[in-house]
């Protein structure tokens, strides 16, 4: 969750910042799903949230473009693009769920596992879906359907979401090109003037966080189903809202709740 997004040193700018206190319903969100499944008592989930705030500022330690930084997973990152935050700030937390997925896979614990982020996370989602969020999934959740279960719930409960793919242009994309760093952090351009500016960020992640080790090609029993919701366009009402700002939805609570609850 970005508890307010200046754009960092590439600091938004022409108005662009207004509304940046809405960057963190991702994680407002994870919490409200959390929430209603005790409040509900549903027993059919176990559900482990973790949330990643910041506050993406400027000053004396803001991370700069050009830096690399080392993730949790030990994946050396370029940064581009300090207003390409978000997918930083949820690597290390995908990270953490991957190793304790992998860690209770080696204590003989098989119960069924997948990681989910959702985040308010580019404007690319909206221009290419408008008020609606999309799915991104790696190969293992489209494999075992946690997308279109996504997508099916979400028409059935009024929160409608796109599936997405993801192409292996956007891993090349992300790909580093010299022996400095392991993956690109985003290019140096807004993700709305960049071609799959929705679907590549998800490449990123699932190399950055070491998940990548965990596709299709590990095999069943190491394979780890990932999916990537982008509420950016879902998770207020689009309606207008004169100088004040639109409405907040709750996206995706409804949509996971249905896809998860049995009692849905």
């Amino acid at each position: 969750g970005v508890t307010y997004d200046t754009g960092g040193i590439s600091l938004k700018v022409g108005g662009a910042m207004r509304g940046m206190s809405r960057d963190k319903l991702g994680a407002c969100g994870v919490v409200g799903f959390v929430a209603a499944t005790a409040v509900m008592q549903e027993t059919s989930v176990d559900i482990s949230g973790i949330l990643a705030f910041e506050r993406n500022a400027v000053g004396p330690a803001s991370l700069l473009p050009d830096e690399v930084v080392v993730s949790r997973a030990g994946v050396r990152v370029l940064i581009n693009d300090t207003d390409a935050e978000g997918r930083l700030v949820m690597t290390d937390a995908i990270a953490e769920c991957r190793e304790r997925i992998v860690a209770a896979r080696a204590a003989g614990n098989r119960t069924p596992a997948a990681i989910f982020t959702a985040a308010t996370l580019t404007g690319h989602v909206i221009r290419a879906y408008g008020w609606y969020g999309a799915t991104v999934a790696n190969g293992p959740a489209r494999r075992d359907g946690y997308d279109r279960r996504l997508a099916l719930a979400g028409l059935a409960y009024g929160d409608p979401f796109e599936n997405s793919v993801m192409r292996r242009e956007d891993h090349q994309f992300v790909a580093a090109r010299t022996d400095r760093e392991d993956v690109y952090q985003s290019n140096d351009k807004p993700s709305t003037l960049t071609n799959r500016g929705h679907q590549y960020p998800a490449a990123f992640i699932i190399k950055a966080s070491g998940l990548d080790r965990h596709g299709l090609a590990s095999g069943r029993e190491s394979a780890i189903p990932f999916v990537h919701v982008d509420i950016a366009g879902s998770a207020e009402d689009g309606c207008d809202p004169g100088l004040g700002l639109c409405a907040i939805t709750g996206s995706p609570v409804a949509t996971f709740a249905g896809a998860f609850w049995s009692s849905a």
